[in-house]
C-alpha cells in the first residue's frame, strides 16, 4: 500500500513538472545576455509576444525554419512581438556567422552556459522547439512550426 501511494506521489509530480511547459502555464523566467550584449530578461516583455526559439546550425530541421523565422520577424517585428533565438551550439564563432550570413535581425542569444541551462528549464528534449508566449505572460504554445507558427503569433497580435 505505501509503494503504490508512492508511486502515486511520484507520478503527480512528473505530471505537474511536465504540464509546466504546457499551454497556460507560466514559463520560467530567465534573464541571459545576447549576442549584442544586451540583457534579456523574460519578465521584462510581459505585455508582448515572445517567440522563444530554441535551435543549433548543425541541426537541418532548424536551418529549414529560418526562412520562417525571418518572414515572422519581419511580419510582426514593429509590432508587440519579440523574438528570442537560443543557440545550443558549441561552435558560437559559427553560429554567429550564421546569424549574420542569413540575416536574422533579432534577439540571440549564443553561449554555451545559457543555451544548455535554459533548455533544461524549458525541459527542452528535441530541437528546434518553440514556445509562444502570450501578453499575459503565459505560454500560449509550443512545438510549432511553419504557417502554425505564423497563425499563432498573429492571432495573438490582433
Amino acid at each position: 500500500m505505501k509503494a503504490s501511494v508512492l508511486i502515486v506521489a511520484i507520478l503527480l509530480a512528473l505530471a505537474a513538472s511536465c504540464r509546466a511547459q504546457g499551454a497556460g502555464s507560466t514559463p520560467p523566467d530567465f534573464t541571459a545576455t545576447d549576442i549584442a550584449g544586451s540583457e534579456v530578461r523574460l519578465s521584462a516583455l510581459k505585455g508582448k509576444v515572445v517567440l522563444l526559439d530554441f535551435w543549433a546550425t548543425w541541426c537541418p530541421p532548424c536551418r529549414v525554419e529560418v526562412p520562417n523565422l525571418v518572414d515572422i520577424n519581419k511580419r510582426f517585428g514593429d509590432r508587440n512581438f519579440v523574438l528570442i533565438s537560443v543557440s545550443l551550439d558549441r561552435d558560437l564563432e559559427a553560429a554567429r556567422k550564421f546569424v549574420r550570413d542569413k540575416e536574422m535581425d533579432w534577439v540571440h542569444i549564443i553561449d554555451r552556459e545559457a543555451g544548455r541551462a535554459l533548455a533544461e528549464k524549458y525541459q527542452v528534449e528535441f530541437i528546434p522547439s518553440t514556445f509562444v508566449i502570450d501578453s499575459r505572460g503565459k505560454i500560449a504554445a509550443s512545438h510549432l512550426r511553419g504557417s502554425n507558427l505564423r497563425v499563432k503569433i498573429a492571432e495573438l497580435l490582433k
